[in-house]
């Protein structure tokens, strides 16, 4: 399996390690660049990450993702996969109405708040031609073409809830709806990395809880769970968190969907999410 690194490179600093005509310009003072985990300059671009903050308090790189292309027949052989939702948008619920049980959540880390009564968006928010969607409060929904290929084709484990359009009114979208997960017993075990970026995994703890409720702020590889904690349901959720609480971001569970919606997502082209091959141990 491939994995490329993109990094957001200060323009300032980019000529260190990549020629003139690597990459591509956003805007004049950064560049986008992306980079094989195999290639050796991988390894630079996190040693000048830490010597540029520790000698000027300037980063090398701002943002940074990480992206996995596994081979047609990885796909095909994989029995789970981690969903990773890509279409994001603001406003969060709560900003519209949405009431969260803060007493539920972890007292030390904030993650696990339970939400009471329904989901309250701004549908028009909501980005266009797309089936699946987050809020950056990490509240799912569907599309109503999602829901209705999830119901015909019996997806197991997955819970549609009604999407309130205003605190005023009891009026529910007939568009959206709100997407839940019933399980949240998947155990996500070694050797998965959490950490701050990939060169840091937060060896110091500062962004995990000692409870054990959040792992940390980002993931960094493919997942692992156990496979005693995998059940049999079409979509799972992690028992963990990944994420950070502050203002309106609550750390999120992971979920994982079986081959059967791999399946499906891939021949129906449902839209806003990425599937990614996850492990079992």
């Amino acid at each position: 399996m491939r994995e490329i690194a993109e990094f957001r490179v200060d323009e300032r600093f980019a000529p260190m390690l990549f020629a003139e005509n690597e990459g591509k310009r956003v805007g004049s003072s950064v560049r986008r660049i992306e980079l094989e985990t195999t290639d050796p300059r991988f390894a630079e671009v996190g040693r000048l990450q830490r010597e540029l903050r520790a000698k000027q308090g300037a980063p090398f790189f701002y943002g940074w993702n990480l992206k996995r292309k596994p081979s047609s027949l990885e796909l095909r052989q994989a029995n789970l996969f981690m969903l990773r939702v890509v279409a994001v948008f603001e406003p969060a619920g709560e900003e519209r109405g949405t009431k969260y049980d803060e007493s539920s959540s972890c007292p030390n880390c904030g993650a696990g708040a339970k939400q009471i009564g329904p989901l309250i968006l701004d549908v028009r928010r909501i980005p266009k031609g797309k089936d699946i969607a987050k809020t950056i409060g990490g509240e799912m929904i569907v599309s109503r073409r999602g829901a209705e290929l999830f119901k015909r084709h019996g997806i197991a484990g997955v819970v549609l809830g009604p999407l309130r359009m205003s605190a005023a009114s009891s009026a529910e979208s007939k568009d959206w709806f709100q997407l839940s997960v019933e399980s949240a017993d998947a155990e996500i075990t070694a050797p998965t990395r959490v950490g701050i970026d990939p060169f840091d995994d937060d060896p110091q703890g500062e962004c995990r809880c000692p409870l054990g409720d959040l792992l940390g702020l980002n993931l960094l590889s493919e997942v692992t769970i156990r496979a005693a904690t995998r059940g049999d349901a079409d979509f799972v959720s992690s028992r963990q968190f990944i994420g950070t609480r502050r203002e309106l971001l609550r750390p999120e569970r992971v979920i994982f969907v079986s081959p059967k919606v791999w399946k499906l997502m891939e021949s129906e082209k449902l839209k806003g999410c990425e599937l990614e091959i996850a492990q079992l141990a």
